[in-house]
This record gives C-alpha cells, structure tokens and sequence, in this order.
C-alpha cells in the first residue's frame, strides 16, 4: 500500500482519461463521465485544499492549490466538451488550458521538490490532446 500512496492522484486522472476514451467510443454514456469527473474534481478543489489547510507543514502550498485549480478547471471543461462539443469557445479555452499546463509542468520541474505536480500536468496535459482531437 505504501508503493500506492504517492501515486494515488496520477492514477486518479489516468482513470478520468481512459473513462473519457471510453465515452469517445460510446462504450460508456456521458452521465458516467459526469458522475465519475465530479468525483475526481471534487477531490482536488475542496478535499485536497482543505487537506492543506489542517496540515500546514507541507511545503509550497500555494503551488499545490494552484495546481488542483487548474486540474480541476481541465476537467471542468472536458464536462463542457462531451455535453456540447460545438460550444462556442471550447477549443480556445482548451488551448489556453494545455499552455497554463505545459508552462505550470515547466515551472514544476525546475522548483517543485516534490516533481508530483510535474507528473500530473503532464498527465494533464495528454488529456488535453485526447480532449481537442474529441472536439
């Protein structure tokens, strides 16, 4: 289990992707994939802030919320994505997402001690792709 722990949140947005290739492939409806996001999302906005806040002596908090903002913001805008692909603006908003991820995953990788915020932009990111080839 300790071999699991440190991996929880990568395996968290693989799950997420591979339920959306599944939607894409119509073996899965669109309201599993809500249903499913909704929980990754939720864990990373409230659940993982206020982690940080009752546990103070993790390093570089600011960098961590801002990290589930914008995984959350991502898989806000996949939910966006499968109920209306012709919403006017989705492709933009995603570019500008995958940019905000690769520049956070570059900033990650040079000051982050812990390299996980690298490693879930970068999983982050290939989501993305599989989001604009979907829209």
């Amino acid at each position: 289990m300790k071999l699991l722990k440190p991996y929880y949140e990568p395996l968290l947005l693989i799950i997420i992707i591979i339920t959306f290739l599944l939607f894409r492939k119509e073996l899965l409806g669109a309201n599993i994939y809500v249903i499913l996001g909704s929980i990754v999302a939720f864990y990373f906005i409230p659940i993982k802030i206020i982690a940080l806040i009752i546990n103070p002596d993790r390093k570089q908090q600011g960098l961590t919320v801002l990290s589930s903002l914008i995984i959350a913001i991502t898989i806000g805008a996949s939910f966006i994505a499968v109920n209306d692909k012709n919403f006017t603006g989705l492709q933009t908003v995603t570019y500008v997402l995958a940019v905000i991820n690769v520049i956070f995953m570059i900033y990650a990788f040079f000051k982050d001690l812990e390299r996980k915020a690298f490693l879930l932009h970068l999983i982050i990111v290939g989501f993305i792709s599989v989001m604009l080839d979907f829209i």
